[in-house]
């Protein structure tokens, strides 16, 4: 379980902050700012949780979590940070950042709660850390730090919510924030309103999305390169355009046998030929925003021989025709 390594320069900076040496805690091979050389692009949660353990204690500050959230920056959060910066609405940020939460943290997920009015987003985590209430601070507060980045920082959430006790002193939480946060709540959580969350953003770029969301795509499959289901779909993404993708070919591709790869497909609860459809979907999706690519062009992109079998299928999965998806993603 991994952590994106450019996470690190949030700590780094806010170490600065508090007039701390960061190199007293960060490793010089895991992390100096501007300097990529032999620097792993990833690294272990338990290496991650132990420099933020040390961090709270050089500073021993209740409030570090909020400082935490407050330097982090788009940029430190690789391709996904981009993405985000050139998204349309904070609602798709969000939704992307759900999608791809893998990128800058394994442990965490990212939960949105969509109503007509409102959006709460909170988090999980799959493994605790070390210093659980200051976590949880930076990731509602990066959250918001993140949405200021793209709103402005005029963006006051309706509400804030936190697990933790309420601290001594809660004003440094109360004006972060905008509101007063309520604590020892069951999730540690904020909502942005339907408004704020849907308005159009200035910095919307979509050809930028689409170039930072092709990176994750790759840097998520590399994460996962051992995953054999992903190894498969790297395969199918491979030959899908020659119209040949054959289940006992693709296992030779892999190195295994067509009796071992559908035994670990079952272990996921997956077959080849749902997996295959996964792959076409999403590709699909993808082709469809790029408006360079045509109707037929994408039809045989994904291998099929004729338009109307790639529609038909299309209708299957999406319940409309790949031009009424195409005007709905160009306009969102």
């Amino acid at each position: 379980m991994s952590v994106y390594a450019g996470m690190l320069g949030t700590i780094w900076r806010t170490l600065e902050s508090y007039g701390a040496d960061p190199r007293e805690v960060i490793p010089e091979k895991l992390y100096r700012p501007g300097d990529e050389t032999s620097k792993p692009d990833r690294i272990h949660f338990d290496e991650y949780d132990a420099i933020q353990a040390q961090a709270a204690a050089l500073v021993q500050d209740p409030a570090l979590g909020l400082r935490v959230g407050r330097y982090l920056q788009p940029s430190h959060l690789g391709a996904l940070g981009f993405a985000w910066l050139s998204s349309s609405t904070l609602r798709t940020a969000l939704q992307r950042a759900r999608r791809f939460r893998r990128m800058f943290h394994e442990a965490v997920e990212l939960c949105l709660d969509e109503e007509p009015s409102s959006i709460r987003v909170h988090y999980r985590m799959s493994r605790q850390p070390t210093r659980a209430r200051i976590v949880a601070d930076a990731q509602l507060a990066g959250n918001l730090a993140l949405c200021r980045a793209n709103f402005g920082a005029e963006l006051v959430p309706l509400e804030v919510t936190l697990r933790r006790e309420q601290p001594a002193d809660p004003t440094p939480w109360n004006e972060y924030f905008g509101v007063g946060v309520r604590f020892g709540q069951p999730l540690n959580s904020l909502v942005i309103s339907a408004r704020d969350a849907d308005r159009p953003l200035t910095g919307s770029n979509p050809e930028m999305v689409r170039l930072h969301e092709d990176i994750i795509q790759r840097h998520l499959l590399r994460l996962d390169r051992d995953n054999i289901l992903n190894r498969a779909r790297l395969e199918i993404m491979e030959r899908l355009p020659s119209g040949r993708v054959v289940e006992s070919e693709v296992a030779g591709a892999l190195n295994v046998s067509k009796r071992t790869m559908q035994r670990k497909f079952r272990e996921q609860d997956e077959t080849f030929r749902s997996l295959l459809v996964q792959v076409r979907k999403d590709l699909a999706r993808r082709y469809l925003e790029n408006p360079s690519f045509s109707i037929t062009e994408i039809a045989f992109l994904l291998g099929y021989t004729d338009t109307s079998a790639f529609s038909r299928a299309f209708r299957e999965w999406f319940g409309r025709s790949p031009s009424q998806l195409r005007s709905q993603l160009l306009t969102a």
